[in-house]
């Protein structure tokens, strides 16, 4: 399931009856001290020039105050963006300002949006005529998986003269879902599964891994990568014809092929979210790319208490990748819990387990299954780690 091409409708921000924050600038600060300075030195000697000039900062300040607020009022913020991202991803955002309900112009204007907590999407505006708008448009990679039905815009400006900042913010109701990664973890093709080039075999029920027998002459609809070239050379030679590798009926070919997700570690095992995050892509990988294959795909998880679900489809897929947006890891898992899932396998399928904990923690507890299992290292997946030495996911 890929980005969503469809982009939200875009609505408008809230009133413009909220809070407006203000603070001070270094000039609003220097100029005010030393209006103070006047007005109390002035009072001191009773100089009412001097008393006046003080007072008449402080006039100045208040119709600042008074610009400024008006500035950012009557303006609003709309979001436009895929109602669903992959974690990781890049995505076109636009963000457009608008200035409406009013009739003055706008003025030294920036302002912007905070993407899911993360990103911003910043613009600025030196004029806004009043009705008009200005656009601006950005990529935004957000790394964390979450949902939020708004985002938080902003407006800041320091007209009229540059004493004041005036800080408006707001939530702009725009849903955005951020959906995990999707990575095909690297051990589906060095478990033992290769055959004919594509993984869990090439035939239509993905068998092909009984024991090799003998050769046998090549068929129609047989694949280049079973000829036994050498062989093939002596018969043509022969006058006979090209030769292939021919394995027993695999009464252990897979029909099908369940996936289990499991956070045991056992006790004392350093618990990384990062973690977590990597080993949700890889379940929604493996996913997709079983179904993709055309395999019948069953697979259960801890955070879901170990309920079974069923992928037959891609619109299934996407389901299942929407539903993990919003799923916790689970604190509680036990190694029989572990037994229990795997043996839930039947004769005909293969396992795949996937945990954001280390192999090396719970492959111990991984009882022997009818068929070959695929374990999956989320170690192989922190960041530099480059798979290399055995290859892991073997079974024991």
């Amino acid at each position: 399931m890929g980005i969503s091409e469809s982009p939200i409708s875009p609505i408008k921000g809230p009133a413009e009856s909220e809070r407006i924050r203000v603070s001070w600038t270094l000039g609003g600060l220097v100029l005010m001290g030393l209006g103070i300075v006047l007005f109390l030195v002035g009072m001191w000697r009773v100089d009412g020039v001097m008393a006046a000039m003080g007072l008449a900062v402080g006039g100045l300040f208040l119709v600042a105050w008074v610009l400024g607020r008006g500035n950012l009022s009557g303006l609003f913020l709309e979001f436009r963006a895929p109602r669903r991202v992959a974690a990781g991803r890049s995505f076109a955002g636009r963000l457009k300002l608008r200035n409406l309900g009013r009739l003055l112009d706008g003025f030294w204007i920036d302002f912007g949006i905070v993407v899911m907590g993360e990103k911003d999407l910043v613009g600025r505006v030196l004029w806004l005529d009043g009705g008009g708008a200005v656009e601006i448009e950005g990529r935004v990679n957000l790394s964390r998986r979450g949902s939020s039905m708004t985002q938080r815009g902003y407006l800041e400006s320091i007209f009229p003269l540059g004493l004041l900042t005036f800080r408006r913010e707001f939530a702009v109701e725009a849903e955005m879902g951020v959906l995990p990664g999707n990575q095909v973890p690297r051990e589906m093709r060095v478990s033992g599964y290769l055959l004919d080039g594509t993984p869990l075999g090439g035939s239509r029920n993905f068998g092909g891994i009984g024991e090799w027998k003998g050769l046998r002459e090549w068929r129609g609809g047989d694949a280049v990568r079973r000829i036994a070239w050498t062989a093939s050379l002596k018969s043509e030679a022969a006058g006979g014809g090209l030769l292939v590798r021919e394995d027993d009926p695999p009464g252990s070919q897979a029909e099908g092929c369940l996936v289990i997700f499991h956070s045991y570690g056992g006790d004392g095992s350093l618990i990384r979210p990062d973690r977590f995050e990597r080993a949700l892509a890889l379940l929604g990988g493996t996913l997709g790319f079983l179904q993709g294959l055309g395999m019948p795909v069953r697979w259960v998880a801890d955070f879901t208490d170990w309920e079974e679900n069923e992928i037959k489809t891609r619109r299934q897929v996407g389901q299942m990748r929407e539903a993990l947006i919003g799923v916790q890891r689970t604190a509680g898992t036990e190694a029989h819990d572990v037994v229990a899932a795997v043996e839930k396998a039947r004769d005909c399928e293969c396992v795949v387990i996937i945990s954001d904990m280390p192999l090396a923690v719970w492959e111990g507890a991984v009882p022997r299954t009818p068929l070959k299992p695929v374990l999956v290292d989320i170690t192989n997946y922190d960041g530099s780690s480059r798979m290399g030495g055995r290859k892991k996911g073997g079974a024991r």
